[in-house]
């Protein structure tokens, strides 16, 4: 039983070593998802994800090797560890997906206004304070009339990770009318 105990262990660690590994070149080759180990084994079948399997694996394995010889209830407890670390992992990673979920989209940003803190010169780049709900983030910004530091604009679309922006009375105009 010891034997079967090690195997768990040893294939849950690799698995998990393996699974670091991927990730780490999926975020090395930006867009690479199919590295993750956290996707629905068989959806609607079997809850549970490979990564969740190699976390049981580990308790399992880890605390069965450990109880062997100082219990008779090692079984129990490998299959209780197992489960509580299959638990804590799926509680882990549905609490992680949340919290990125919460990230600003563009879609977020377009109608927000914001202070202009480096000046927008015409044809150039500036910088745009706006208020977010996880605090005043500066963005890079681009007008089509220069705009000075201090003034309120208002994001109107995004290119490339630059905000167009606006200080045209016309725009905060129709903000007002439609409150």
């Amino acid at each position: 039983m010891s034997t079967i105990y090690l195997y768990a262990l040893g294939f849950g660690l690799i698995c998990l070593f393996i699974s670091f590994i991927l990730d780490g070149l999926s975020d090395l080759f930006q867009g690479l998802s199919y590295f993750d180990l956290s996707f629905d084994a068989l959806p609607g079948i079997l809850p549970i994800t490979p990564l969740e399997i190699c976390a049981f694996l580990v308790g399992f394995g880890g605390m069965g090797y450990t109880l062997f010889d100082k219990t008779s209830f090692h079984l129990i407890g490998a299959l209780l560890t197992g489960c509580l670390l299959c638990y804590l992992t799926k509680t882990l990673i549905a609490h992680l997906k949340k919290v990125d979920s919460d990230a600003l989209t563009d879609a977020d940003l377009i109608g927000m206004e914001g202070k202009v803190i480096v000046t927008i010169f015409e044809g150039g780049t500036g910088s745009v304070a706006l208020n977010t709900k996880h605090g005043k983030i500066s963005y890079s910004a681009q007008s089509a009339t220069p705009i000075q530091e201090g003034t309120i604009v208002k994001v109107l679309d995004i290119k490339n990770h630059i905000l167009i922006v606006s200080d045209s009375p016309t725009y905060f105009l129709s903000n007002e009318l439609m409150k």
